[in-house]
């Protein structure tokens, strides 16, 4: 019973929340809020017209392939700095060095080597991403219990099966973790790079919104990216569900 209740909550919560915003937009000034009829109407417009289904599509391969890139170094490299010593003590300085840098302070110097466009965009995903992904894979390779290597290790096993039966099964759930946290920080690099680089995409409809002072234009850019998010945060939950069966939901 409980569960057939909880699986209605997030439909409830969403309801609640359409609701809410246009209860607000229509008390408030459209100039300052629309109503999320009018952000609806505006998608509807955009989505006839073809630039919604374009913009979206050229913002979801920016993401993918700033996001995969990020995960291929990041994963196995936080990894190796959980699990061996000497490669945490030589990376652990620079990393931690530039992770306190803000991510916008690379982009004058990705739009030097990579240029306005498609290039710097996915680098700056990749940046915004990298860093959290690495920093929870390695904590997480460094929380295995130690007695269940001790366990693998009384029977014999060779290193390559501890690692493929042990190591990484154990730290399974952080790299899930990570991968959310990480596609968090993804969605956020991509409408990033939309905006302050040259404006294409989701975010040059956002910025065009701006211009008109259209914020219900505004308003449904702001709620595709959310839908964007939630959409892709729900995929990789699903996906850990299944892998980690033995987990507690």
């Amino acid at each position: 019973m409980m569960t057939r209740f909880t699986t209605w909550l997030p439909i409830v919560s969403i309801a609640a929340g359409l609701g809410l915003w246009e209860l607000i937009g229509r008390l408030t000034p459209p100039v300052l809020f629309a109503p999320a009829s009018a952000a609806f109407l505006f998608l509807v417009h955009q989505t006839e017209s073809g630039v919604l289904p374009v913009a979206i599509a050229h913002s979801l391969l920016t993401l993918v392939t700033g996001y995969a890139l990020a995960a291929i170094v990041a994963l196995p490299l936080g990894f190796a700095m959980g699990r061996v010593a000497w490669v945490h003590e030589l990376l652990h300085p620079v990393l931690t060095g530039i992770y306190a840098i803000p991510p916008a302070a690379f982009i004058p110097f990705l739009i030097v080597w990579f240029g306005l466009f498609t290039q710097s965009r996915i680098a700056i995903v990749v940046i915004m991403c990298f860093f959290e992904m690495l920093v929870i894979t390695a904590t997480g390779a460094r929380a295995i219990d130690q007695r269940l290597l001790d366990v693998a290790r009384s029977f014999t096993a060779p290193r390559r099966r501890v690692i493929r039966a042990v190591l990484i099964p154990a730290s399974l759930p952080f790299l899930f973790t990570a991968l959310r946290i990480g596609l968090v920080r993804a969605v956020a690099g991509m409408i990033t790079a939309e905006l302050l680089l040259s404006p294409a995409n989701l975010g040059k409809l956002l910025l065009d919104s701006a211009g008109r002072f259209n914020t219900a234009g505004m308003l449904a850019v702001i709620a595709t990216v959310a839908v964007i998010g939630l959409a892709a945060q729900q995929i990789l939950r699903w996906l850990e569900r299944h892998v980690l069966r033995w987990e507690r939901p």
